[in-house]
């Protein structure tokens, strides 16, 4: 049986039809602002990325003790650490005060340069290597990993010149990474940002 030449584009004008269904363009012209020219490479479709945040009044003050404070984790001999892997702990503390009604916690979120043997730890400076920074709570057997907030601390109200406070404790101490130990300065800075809520 032949096929009449009639028929036989009218049904290739429908598969064609089906199929632009399945593609269908979004019309105009690309949202990008930028274009970086032929030389970055073929650019092709992707899609949208949307933040969302709130600005807000909400904070306490951090008070000036707690701002830029040094923490002195002592001198240890290199073969300190063939028998232990950890130093010491030093304690120091995070206090803010002057707390509006509406925060009722209060944590700490530190970051800072990873140590490249344990990502946990805080990168050193100065020369020394094989060891990192370790941080704690303040019942000192729980880690504070660097990039991670910690425990939240409640806010005690008060009425005096300092308002509603909270004091966050904190423990710091080197600990080895694995790595072969070298001797020299070990020094660090965390920098760290309160989140209340």
């Amino acid at each position: 049986m032949k096929i009449k030449n009639s028929v036989l584009p009218a049904i290739l004008a429908g598969l064609m039809t089906s199929g632009a269904a399945f593609a269908t363009p979004t019309d105009g012209a690309s949202p990008m602002h930028t274009n970086p020219g032929a030389e970055a490479g073929t650019q092709g479709a992707g899609s949208e990325v949307r933040f969302t945040g709130e600005i807000t009044d909400v904070s306490c003050e951090v008070t000036a003790a707690s701002k830029n404070q040094s923490v002195d984790l002592g001198k240890w001999a290199k073969s300190y650490f063939e028998s232990r892997t950890e130093t010491t702990q030093t304690p120091f503390t995070i206090s803010v005060k002057n707390c509006p009604q509406s925060v009722a916690n209060v944590a700490v979120l530190f970051d800072g340069d990873k140590d490249s043997g344990d990502n946990t730890l805080l990168k050193t400076t100065g020369g020394a290597t094989g060891v990192g920074i370790k941080l704690y709570e303040s019942d000192r057997a729980t880690p504070v990993a660097i990039g991670s907030i910690s425990k939240a601390v409640s806010v005690t109200s008060g009425t005096g010149k300092d308002g509603s406070y909270a004091n966050l404790n904190f423990f710091a101490d080197y600990k080895s990474d694995g790595a072969a130990i070298a001797v020299g300065a070990a020094n660090a800075t965390s920098n760290f940002v309160m989140v209340y809520n």
